[in-house]
């Protein structure tokens, strides 16, 4: 009798094994619940670290709070607050979101455990610094290749990004979450089956902008292996405010700051002001430079306080070299993401362009700037005014300067300093996953980040069979670069083709459209008329000048 006593308590622990898995950390266990349809364990909303709050609120995390209990982790809708986003201006601004939101979602392989670790590709997701959230993807087609995937939520909008350089509000909030997240999965990560020292970041849209400025930042030293960057670089126009200050004095203003110069005033204000109220002026999906308001900074430097940007991203591609293998790309028409504007766009073009060069552009003189505007006018739009005649020259001036110009200059540092794999794709799919648009009758291409709706899964459905391979295509080699540093390492009848690894001598890049297409010399006329201007014009960011 106490034999079958026994072996019915066996029986039960490996059936509860089989649909839940227990790992206990330092701050308590926590449970995983799983994937009904799935070889893996599913942990939503796993503290990182926690979020200060008051006048602190500007400032690094902490760390995790102790748990008596252990954590069923199955919260799938914590976000950081933000503004509901619905396009309508006219419509009441609503928001949500909590303040006590440093949590990740882990997928754990069912193969996977502390005696058969595996790799870990974590997703930084994107919102234009100023909305998105962990959840807002799922990634069962990723967790099916025997990876850990880790999606996570940080502190964004003014809370995450406002930057005056003063010791209360140093800017990089939001990217030091990101760090603090990286140093939990680094101690913490063996215990649910994950290699600590094979972490590959990836992101899309500012996402891969951040996912590359940590790899350049040094407070990750020995925390990623590999990145893999989507439609954004730490080049990109929008990549780093230029001008901080003025940014938070703006907001400032709008919520009934008189601004007399004097920054520690301005500091004080905003360290006053309602969260609410500042989470609703920090959303800017569409200004003409090319930028989004709250961004990344350089920081000025305090005792005690570890900044995460001291330096230039490109200050620090061009002259360090980077034990880091790198996948970057884009979208054949990223300038797609722009065509909602075009209307309105257009008219202000024709009138004055002047605003719509990329912000990080700066010129000496009017003269110089006007001469640079002739020449897109030229180059773009063939000296014509801007019109539906011309939308592809919209297109695709705002694909090359928003997007396709910095990607490529990155992919061109990061091949002349790394000692270790480059490689660089143009995504040109067009399918059922990909981004609608008002103008499908007359242009036909992939839009911004349009690659990342085949390789997560955006809450969208397909049942078109070419989807559904270019989706099997891409997981397939993402998670082969994440666990081989070779995104074909083995051939297929799926993935017949070997991809290149591309070098400023062979500029080789992956076309992967209904076909994949190995080519040479991705953008190369483009890049060189954005390149020559960039060599005289770049605005090099600074950190805000100390001030009283």
């Amino acid at each position: 009798m106490f034999r079958f006593i026994i072996f019915c308590v066996l029986i039960i622990n490996i059936r509860a094994e089989e649909h839940s898995r227990v790992v206990e950390l330092d701050e308590g266990p926590v449970v995983g619940e799983k994937y009904w349809n799935g070889d893996y364990f599913e942990f939503y909303g796993v503290p990182y670290a926690t979020a200060p709050s008051g006048r602190d609120k500007f400032k690094a995390p902490l760390p995790v709070e102790p748990r008596k209990t252990p954590l069923h982790a199955s919260a799938k809708n914590i976000i950081c607050q933000q503004v509901y986003y619905t396009g309508d201006e006219d419509e009441e601004i609503m928001l949500y979101g909590e303040e006590d939101c440093l949590k990740m979602n882990i997928m754990v392989p069912t193969v996977a455990n502390e005696n058969n670790l595996v790799p870990v590709l974590v997703y930084i997701h994107s919102g234009a610094f100023a909305g998105g959230n962990g959840n807002m993807m799922r990634t069962p087609y990723l967790s099916r290749h025997d990876v850990i995937i880790i999606t996570f939520n940080y502190r964004i909008g003014a809370i995450g990004f406002a930057c005056l350089g003063t010791e209360e509000i140093p800017g990089n909030a939001g990217l030091k979450d990101q760090v603090a997240a990286l140093r939990w999965i680094n101690k913490n990560i063996k215990k649910f089956g994950g290699d600590p020292t094979k972490v590959t970041v990836a992101g899309f849209s500012v996402g891969a902008t951040m996912a590359e400025l940590l790899a350049l930042s040094k407070t990750t030293d020995g925390l990623i292996d590999k990145i893999i960057l989507e439609s954004g670089s730490a080049l990109s126009p929008f990549a780093i405010n230029r001008d901080p200050i003025s940014t938070v004095k703006n907001v400032a203003i709008s919520l009934g700051y008189k601004d007399n110069g004097n920054l520690r005033e301005l500091n004080e204000f905003f360290l006053n002001a309602p969260v609410a109220n500042i989470t609703a002026k920090s959303l800017n999906f569409f200004l003409t430079n090319s930028t989004f308001g709250f961004a990344p900074c350089i920081e000025n430097v305090f005792e005690n306080n570890e900044p995460f940007l001291t330096e230039s991203p490109l200050d620090i591609l061009s002259k360090n070299s980077h034990d880091i293998s790198v996948l970057t790309g884009f979208a054949n028409m990223e300038g797609l993401s722009r065509v909602s504007k075009f209307e309105e766009w257009s008219e202000m073009m024709n009138k004055d362009f002047n605003p719509f060069l990329p912000a990080d552009l700066v010129f000496k003189d009017n003269k110089l700037r006007d001469d640079f505007i002739n020449e897109i006018k030229e180059y773009y739009f063939k000296n014509k005014e801007v019109s539906p005649d011309n939308l592809q020259g919209y297109v695709d001036y705002f694909s090359d300067s928003m997007f396709k110009y910095s990607i490529l200059k990155s992919a061109k540092l990061h091949a002349a300093k790394s000692k270790r794999s480059v490689y660089l794709y143009e995504f040109s799919y067009i399918g059922g996953l990909n981004m609608r648009h008002n103008y499908a009758d007359r242009i036909l291409g992939a839009s911004h980040r349009d690659q990342t709706a085949y390789i997560l899964d955006f809450f969208s459905s397909t049942q078109r069979v070419d989807d559904m391979i270019t989706r099997d295509r891409l997981t397939f080699m993402w998670t082969d670069f994440v666990k081989y540093e070779d995104p074909t390492a083995y051939e297929s009848s799926l993935i017949d083709i070997k991809w290149l690894k591309y070098s400023n001598e062979q500029p080789n890049y992956l076309s992967v459209n209904d076909r994949l297409e190995m080519k040479r010399d991705l953008l190369a006329n483009s890049y060189e008329f954005w390149n020559k201007v960039y060599e005289k014009h770049y605005w090099n960011p600074s950190s805000p000048e100390k001030r009283n």
